[in-house]
C-alpha cells in the first residue's frame, strides 16, 4: 500500500498509453506474422514468432531490422515501384539522353532513383538474413555484410552512381575525340536491370499480401516481363549503334548504321524507330523499315530474331502451363471419362449402361475431378468437421429430425453420414431385403412402393426413409424406394445411429413414431390392394 501511495501515477491511463506507444514504436523492427507475407513460411505459430522476438531483443545487435518485419515489408513495397519505374527510366535516359549523338546531355531524372538506391543499400546492410543451413535469422553484422557482398552489394553500388555528371568534362559526342573508357563507364547504370529478380520477388510477396490468385499473378508477371524486354531491346538497339560510333570514332553522318538516316529527327522519333526495328525483328516480319547494309547490322538483326523466337517460345510455354494448371481439375475429369470409355469398350457394356455410367460421373464431379477422401484426410479433425457440416448445411436445415437437437449431436450425425448418388430408376431400398441403415434425401425426389408395387408416396429433399431397420434388429424392408430423378442421399449406418442418439430419448421416440406410422400406412395399402385389386388398379 505504501508503494502505491508513493507512486500515484504508476498505473494511470497516461502511463498505460505511453507504454503502449513505446511497445508499438519498438515493434517496427521485429518479426511480424501478420504484416509480412513471407513470415509465415518460416514461423508457423504465434509462439514461434514471440520466441523470435525475444531472441532479437536479447541480441547485442537488437537495432538490426528483422527481414520479415513490418518495416521491411513497407520498404520492399516501395522498392517494388521504384524498381518498376527505374527499369524504364534508367535504360531510356542512358541510351537516348547520355548517349545522344547531337549534344552532351545530363540525366537529371535518374538522380532521384540513385538517392533511393543508396538508402536501400544502407537498409540492406542493417537487415538480418535467413541462414538456410542453420534455419535461423542472423543479426550478426559480419554475416549480413558477407551475404550482401556475395549477392548484390557490388552491383548496387556500381549502378547507383551518376557517372554522366562525374565524367561530364570528358564526355563528347561520337567522333574523333571519343573516349572509350568514358563511354564504358557511362553504360554501367543500365546493369541495374539485373535486379529484376529482386523486383519479381518483391512483387510476388505484394501479390501474396493482397491475396491475388496465383494464375493472375503469373499472367501479370509475364506481361510485365514482355513489356520490359521490348523496352530494353529498343534502348539497346539505339545504344549499340551509338556505341559503335564511339568505338570507330566517327560521327553520325559518317557512320553506316541506321541512325545515319535519322540525323534530323528528335529523340521520340529515334525511340520509335528503335522500337519498330526490335518488334519486327522479334516477330521475324522484317528489318524495321531499314534493311541492314553491312555485316555488323546483319549480325544484330539475326541476334534479335533468335532472341525473339526464344522469348516467344518462353511466353507461349508459360501461358500454356498457366492454362493447364488452371484447368487441371477439368483435365483430370476428361482423363477419367476417357478411361470410362475404354473400360466400357473392354467390358463390352451395352450402350444404355455406358450412358448411365457417364451420367453418374458427370453429375458426381461436375466437370472437375477431385479426390475428396484424400483432401479431407490431410485436414485437421476440426476443419474437416466444419467442411462436412457446411457441405450438409441444406440437409441439416431441411430435415425435421435435426431440429431442436444440440449442435454436438448434429455434428456427430453429420460426420457419420456417407454420401451416395443415384440415377433415375435406381433402386435405393428394396422391399424384403435386410436393412441396416437409413437414408436422408439431400436433393432429388424418390417414390415409395409396397412389396407388390403399389405407390405409397413421393419424398423430396429433406425427407428420410429406412428408419425402421434401425429400430428393430434383423428387420426386413417393408417398402421399395426408387429414384425418380438424380438423387443425392446420405446414408447412416445402424452402429453410428445408436452411437449418435445415445441419451436422446425424445429423438428415438420421434423416429420410432414416424417409423410406426409409415409401416402401418404401407401395410394398410398393401392389404387394400390384396382385398380390392381391381378397384385400386
Amino acid at each position: 500500500m505504501a508503494e502505491v501511495s508513493q507512486n500515484p501515477l504508476k498505473f494511470t491511463p497516461e502511463r498505460l498509453k505511453s507504454r503502449e506507444y513505446d511497445g508499438k514504436y519498438k515493434s517496427w523492427r521485429l518479426v511480424s506474422l501478420h504484416h509480412h507475407p513471407r513470415a509465415r513460411d518460416y514461423f508457423e505459430s504465434i509462439s514461434a514468432t514471440n520466441k523470435e522476438k525475444r531472441r532479437q531483443k536479447k541480441h547485442k545487435n537488437w537495432w538490426i531490422l528483422h527481414p520479415y518485419s513490418a518495416t521491411r515489408f513497407c520498404w520492399e513495397t516501395i522498392m517494388t515501384f521504384i524498381y518498376g519505374i527505374s527499369f524504364l527510366i534508367i535504360p531510356f535516359m542512358t541510351s537516348f539522353i547520355i548517349f545522344d549523338y547531337d549534344a552532351v546531355r545530363l540525366d537529371k531524372i535518374s538522380l532521384f532513383f540513385y538517392i533511393v538506391f543508396w538508402i536501400d543499400i544502407f537498409l540492406n546492410c542493417v537487415t538480418g538474413v535467413y541462414v538456410k543451413k542453420e534455419r535461423i535469422v542472423s543479426f550478426d553484422h559480419s554475416v549480413i555484410l558477407d551475404n550482401y557482398l556475395r549477392s548484390y552489394l557490388l552491383l548496387d553500388v556500381a549502378t547507383s552512381v551518376p557517372y554522366d555528371h562525374l565524367t561530364h568534362q570528358w564526355r563528347t559526342v561520337p567522333g574523333s575525340e571519343s573516349s572509350l573508357p568514358t563511354v564504358l563507364i557511362n553504360v554501367i547504370p543500365i546493369a541495374k536491370i539485373f535486379r529484376y529478380l529482386t523486383f519479381h520477388a518483391y512483387g510476388s510477396q505484394l501479390f501474396q499480401y493482397c491475396q491475388i490468385k496465383d494464375f493472375t499473378h503469373r499472367i501479370i508477371s509475364i506481361l510485365i516481363l514482355s513489356f520490359y524486354i521490348v523496352h530494353w531491346f529498343a534502348c539497346f538497339c539505339y545504344l549499340t549503334a551509338v556505341f559503335v560510333m564511339h568505338v570507330q570514332q566517327v560521327s553520325v553522318k559518317d557512320c553506316s548504321c541506321w541512325l545515319a538516316k535519322l540525323t534530323d529527327e528528335g529523340i521520340p522519333v529515334r525511340f520509335q524507330h528503335a522500337l519498330f526495328i526490335v518488334l519486327q525483328n522479334f516477330v521475324a516480319s522484317g528489318f524495321g523499315g531499314i534493311e541492314p547494309e553491312f555485316e555488323g547490322q546483319m549480325i544484330i538483326c539475326t541476334v534479335l530474331m533468335i532472341l525473339g523466337r526464344i522469348f516467344e517460345a518462353y511466353v507461349i510455354i508459360m501461358f500454356l502451363q498457366i492454362q493447364n494448371d488452371k484447368k487441371a481439375a477439368l483435365s483430370k475429369y476428361e482423363e477419367t471419362m476417357n478411361q470410362i470409355s475404354a473400360y466400357t469398350r473392354q467390358k463390352q457394356l451395352p450402350p444404355h449402361m455406358k450412358k448411365r455410367l457417364e451420367d453418374y460421373y458427370a453429375y458426381r464431379f461436375r466437370n472437375a475431378y477431385f479426390r475428396e477422401r484424400k483432401i479431407l484426410s490431410t485436414l485437421s479433425s476440426r476443419l474437416r468437421e466444419e467442411i462436412i457440416l457446411h457441405s450438409c448445411r441444406r440437409l441439416v436445415e431441411n430435415v425435421i429430425l435435426f431440429r431442436d437437437l444440440p449442435d454436438e449431436t448434429i455434428l456427430a450425425i453429420v460426420t457419420s453420414l456417407k454420401f451416395e448418388l443415384y440415377l433415375p430408376d435406381d433402386v435405393i431400398v428394396k422391399a424384403g431385403t435386410q436393412g441396416d441403415c437409413m437414408y436422408f434425401l439431400n436433393n432429388g425426389t424418390v417414390a415409395v412402393f409396397t412389396p407388390t408395387g403399389q405407390e405409397v408416396c413421393h419424398l423430396e429433399e429433406g425427407a428420410h426413409f429406412g428408419e425402421v431397420a434401425l429400430l428393430v434388429q434383423d428387420q426386413r424392408r417393408v417398402g421399395t424406394v426408387i429414384a425418380i430423378e438424380v438423387c443425392e442421399v446420405y446414408k447412416l449406418e445402424r452402429r453410428d445411429f445408436r452411437k449418435c442418439i445415445a441419451g436422446h430419448t425424445k429423438l428415438f421416440e420421434r423416429i420410432e413414431r414416424i417409423a410406426t406410422q409409415r409401416m402401418d400406412r404401407t401395410i394398410m395399402i398393401e392389404e387394400q390392394h390384396k382385398r380390392f385389386p381391381m378397384y385400386l388398379r
